[in-house]
């Protein structure tokens, strides 16, 4: 079974760190990382069991990436993936990404995290480690900061993958 796993510090509360990914998650998530044939606008986790995790894109259309499995205000998140291989939706696909939240005080959070499943996805693994390296990066920095700024803004408005 192959997973891509990643631990983080963040500068946060536990209750934050789990608030900025679960319920503020456009305003961390790059831009160049969606599936839709336009720009991405907007970026949604609908934060409760069964709630749908997608993209809005400039031309209306909206691409489902999966859904909200198991939600644990403040410690856990499991959401499923369902984009296979070619970044395409496919709702018989389901690899799991996990997200623990961990207290390191009142204001650290250790982050855990893992894509589980993840061998059906073929040549696409290849990049995800990378990819996700650069999701959890921005995500800690919201978390921290209320906001992106320099570089990481400049990594979160980019329209195309480098």
């Amino acid at each position: 079974m192959i997973s891509i796993k990643k631990e983080i510090l963040v500068n946060a509360s536990q209750e934050n760190a789990f608030r900025v990914f679960t319920q503020k998650m456009d305003l961390w998530w790059p831009r160049s990382h969606h599936v839709g044939k336009t720009a991405m606008v907007k970026m949604v986790l609908e934060a409760k069991i069964k709630g749908r995790w997608y993209s809005l894109h400039q031309d209306n259309e909206e691409c489902e990436i999966g859904y909200v499995q198991n939600y644990e205000p403040n410690s856990r998140l499991l959401l499923i993936w369902q984009l296979n291989g070619e970044f395409k939706q496919d709702s018989s696909l389901h690899t799991e990404v996990e997200i623990n939240f961990i207290a390191k005080g009142s204001n650290q959070t250790l982050v855990q995290f893992a894509h589980r499943n993840i061998e059906t996805l073929g040549k696409a693994v290849e990049g995800m480690d990378q990819g996700w390296g650069l999701i959890l990066d921005l995500f800690s920095r919201v978390a921290a900061l209320g906001r992106l700024e320099g570089d990481a803004l400049k990594m979160y408005q980019r329209t195309t993958i480098e």
